[in-house]
């Protein structure tokens, strides 16, 4: 088994009686992307969060060339179903393509899932750039990293420097599956999505809200904040939004 980077390690506050907030990070990134909003959404609103590392996450890219959608998306349904166990419906949050897994979550398992809330998450709108690649015959089989798209100065995203192109293919699977499976998608909503962002189109924030079936369905602009958000200008912006929302709807 392939030694976890320091800071990539999966987390959990617990807290019982209250609403849990299942955290998904985002393709090459890590947990490090959410524990700011994990550890705040424990603190100031005392939610149960768990934010898993998703598999071939955190390690090298090696390992992560070994695994696919499948396995992203099932490290994803594991935490979910574990969490549903003993705490009931569950709230999920992702960043980027954690953001789509929360969808995916959402439109497979509506009796689990008690609202999301995807960041600059993709509902099967990929840039032109990454589009190429995955139809490309003679890709290269690694490509640099995307990680710290972020406007705040200084502030650095834990992610792998080299994607494994094989990888982007998979996610553009996963990406492409949900954005076809938004209209099962019922229960409540709130979409967080940055005016600028130089990994995936800020068009995707309103694919995903007018594509999803939701009566309450809501969208959050981030004005100063890139890709990453949950680093980013904004972050206690998202922290008080989805602290809010959670509770208004488990209320």
């Amino acid at each position: 088994m392939a030694d976890i980077i320091q800071g990539a390690e999966a987390f959990r506050f617990e807290a019982e009686g209250r609403p849990a907030v299942l955290l998904l990070h985002g393709f090459t990134g890590t947990t490090q992307s959410m524990r700011y909003l994990g550890e705040q959404l424990h603190r100031r609103f005392g939610f149960f969060v768990y934010g898993p590392r998703l598999a071939g996450h955190g390690t090298s890219p090696d390992d992560m060339a070994t695994t696919g959608y499948l396995d992203w998306l099932g490290t994803a349904e594991a935490a979910l179903k574990e969490m549903a166990a003993s705490h009931g419906k569950v709230f999920v949050t992702g960043l980027s393509m954690g953001g789509t897994l929360c969808l995916a979550l959402a439109a497979r398992f509506p009796e689990l899932v008690a609202g999301i809330v995807p960041i600059n998450g993709c509902g099967g709108r990929l840039g032109a750039e990454m589009s190429e690649l995955v139809l490309a015959s003679d890709a290269p089989e690694r490509i640099p990293g995307i990680g710290s798209d972020i406007k705040a100065e200084g502030v650095v995203e834990l992610a792998y420097r080299e994607v494994p192109v094989r990888c982007v293919r998979e996610a553009n699977a996963l990406m492409g599956a949900t954005g076809n499976l938004l209209h099962k998608v019922v229960c409540p909503t709130l979409v967080i999505q940055s005016r600028e962002d130089h990994v995936l189109p800020p068009s995707n924030g309103p694919l995903i809200l007018q594509g999803i079936s939701s009566r309450d369905a809501r969208i959050l602009w981030l004005e100063d904040s890139y890709h990453v958000a949950t680093l980013d200008n904004d972050k206690d912006i998202i922290v008080e939004r989805i602290g809010r929302f959670v509770t208004e709807v488990a209320g």
